[in-house]
């Protein structure tokens, strides 16, 4: 018979590659950035994470209103920095990072998922063609009509897919 018990702490001591991405309040100013950026990271080695890559916030358009409580007040977002650090860290450190993230103000929310190491960001491709050229006629796929969801079921999905 096995020992189960060895493996699954093997497994909790191995580090695994985790990503976050968040959102900051609009509220602070871009020369005040870099000091909630380094509160994040702060937050990510505290509990032995080591960076892999990051993506610096920028400013974007929310698609639905956020509310975010902060001090007993709710105040209301249509506007957000948005950026994420790729890290390595152990499993059993996940929980205390979480933990740290959701008490800092700054963040308006954040997502923390399980992901590999290598790049996987698609890259866009810019086709140029010259002035009077054809364009290749590109192939159209069947259009599929799917139910929106609300900003509450969008909630809801998102949480499901959050890492425990």
């Amino acid at each position: 018979m096995k020992n189960t018990e060895n493996t699954v702490d093997h497994i909790d001591k191995e580090p695994q590659v985790y990503e976050v991405g968040y959102h900051i309040v609009p509220i602070v100013s871009e020369d005040d950035l870099g000091a909630r950026v380094t509160a994040i990271r702060d937050v990510l080695e505290a509990h032995g994470a080591v960076s892999i890559a990051d993506e610096y916030p920028k400013h974007m358009d929310l698609t639905y209103e956020m509310v975010k409580v902060a001090s007993n007040k709710r105040a209301k977002y249509t506007s957000a920095y948005f950026g994420w650090i790729k890290f390595q860290t152990i499993p059993s450190e996940i929980k205390a990072i979480e933990e740290g993230l959701r008490k800092n103000n700054d963040i308006l929310r954040f997502i923390l998922v399980k992901t590999v190491r290598e790049n996987t960001m698609v890259s866009k491709k810019i086709l140029m063609h010259k002035r009077g050229e054809e364009r290749p006629e590109e192939p159209k796929a069947p259009v599929v009509e799917k139910p929106a969801l609300s900003a509450e079921e969008l909630d809801k999905t998102i949480e499901n897919l959050v890492i425990e």
